[in-house]
């Protein structure tokens, strides 16, 4: 069947909370959002502490491209696709690390860290000395920008700038990385594993599925505190797309726990730097595919691998001002319950996996529609948290606005600018809200 608008709106009917599960399964609607969604989307790369040094670098990708992140001499960041130009060979195949060049292992040629192309074995035999250098550099990422150091790329060079397309995130990410007087690092060595099911599976859940903790999590959650419920928490969806889950107050056992002790200073401080919300976001989503724990010092991407496959790269981050041993025991509390083995993530392996296999070996499956009615029609306006607002720790509103913006896109044949008078705050203000016109509007 063709992918078309028609198509794609037959399957996204967000505003009644119904969604077909064919959008995960689908080889054609993969391809397109290869294009449309990681093509056109400001997609996380890497965090400043990741790539202090000049010639320092980071290899990532961008949907299914691989790119290289790589910090300048005069401290800019460029981001290139990691990809020779004779034949296609990578350039580079360390995942990070700190070069004056890149060579292809394929033919030899040979990069410098601005991406451009410096040495070709037998230049002058093998081509005349008429290859063009200047020509033949590496492709570079059309636009690269950075938020309280977190580093997004995007292909478009038409897309707004990422302080746009964050809008009223932001204030949320402020409350998030902007707590700490000394600033925020990543800790070394992301860990990374595959899930055989489709990428968006693991975002719109991060963009504010909290209801399934009290099932798929129960025993774990039991092991911190009391489950939760509706009242504990709240939730917003974005304009722009992207989702987060508050958690009012949260409970631990481990108060005499060193880590546990320094973790309830850090809060302490942290809501005197930036209020109540240094503490309170449970999980988030960037659109598409950058989420978030804060309570458990860990962000991850979602790299789609194919329709039914993604790739998890997670990474803890601390202060950086904090003792070395609460580092260490950060990281290690962090791998316990959110890492490939974690307690609280083999859940979710578990069922993104099943469900991926059941579309990928169903035929009656696929042609099911998915009920995201939860909280539909509750939505509100908070005089403090900007976005969508829904007073209960339980709602599928966050995944709403996810496919809202997943079907703008999947449906545009340009940038999808979202009209002014739909959003009607910005926390362009650090630390604040404004009011005025937000992310996407016309520019």
């Amino acid at each position: 069947m063709a992918v078309d608008a028609d198509y794609l709106h037959s399957l996204v009917k967000w505003d009644q909370g119904i969604i077909g599960s064919e959008i995960f399964v689908s080889d054609e609607i993969y391809k397109l959002e290869q294009e449309r969604i990681f093509g056109r989307s400001w997609l996380f790369l890497a965090h400043d502490s990741m790539i202090p040094n000049p010639h320092d670098f980071f290899a990532t990708y961008m949907g299914g491209d691989p790119v290289l992140v790589v910090r300048q001499p005069d401290g800019s960041v460029k981001a290139f696709l990691n990809v020779c130009r004779h034949r296609g060979m990578r350039v580079c195949r360390a995942e990070e690390g700190n070069t004056r060049s890149f060579m292809c292992s394929y033919h030899g040629w040979t990069y410098d860290t601005a991406g451009k192309l410096v040495g070709v074995p037998n230049l002058d035999d093998a081509y005349d000395n008429k290859l063009s250098l200047e020509d033949n550099g590496l492709v570079q990422v059309a636009q690269i920008d950075s938020y309280q150091g977190l580093i997004f790329g995007n292909f478009d060079s038409t897309a707004p700038p990422l302080h746009e397309y964050l809008g009223d995130l932001k204030y949320y990410i402020d409350g998030w990385v902007d707590h700490a007087e000394g600033g925020i690092e990543v800790l070394p060595g992301a860990i990374k594993w595959t899930i055989n099911a489709n990428w968006k599976l693991a975002a719109e859940q991060f963009a504010g599925d909290t209801y399934h903790a009290t099932t798929s999590h129960l025993s774990s959650l039991l092991s911190f505190g009391p489950g939760f419920d509706a009242k504990d928490g709240a939730h917003v969806s974005l304009r722009e797309g992207h989702g987060e889950s508050f958690l009012f107050e949260r409970h631990t056992r481990f108060e005499d726990d060193p880590l546990g002790q320094y973790n309830e200073k850090k809060r302490q401080i942290a809501r005197e730097r930036v209020g109540e919300r240094a503490d309170m976001v449970a999980n988030f989503n960037a659109f598409p595919n950058f989420s978030g724990l804060p309570g458990s010092a860990n962000f991850r991407v979602w790299h789609p691998k194919g329709p039914n496959k993604f790739e998890i790269w997670s990474f803890t981050i601390v202060e950086k001002d904090a003792p070395e041993e609460a580092k260490r025991a950060q990281q290690i509390s962090a791998s316990f319950t959110e890492g490939a083995a974690g307690v609280v993530e083999t859940d979710d392996g578990e069922n993104w996996g099943m469900i991926g296999g059941i579309l990928e070996q169903g035929h009656q499956a696929r042609k099911m529609a998915w009920n995201y009615e939860m909280g539909l029609g509750t939505e509100e306006k908070h005089p403090e948290f900007p976005g969508e607002y829904h007073d209960s720790f339980f709602g599928e509103a966050g995944q709403r606005g996810f496919y809202r913006r997943w079907l703008e896109f999947m449906t545009s044949d340009t940038w999808p600018v979202i009209p002014a008078e739909e959003c009607e705050r910005t926390a362009d203000a650090k630390h604040g809200v404004t009011v005025g016109t937000n992310a996407g509007a016309s520019r």
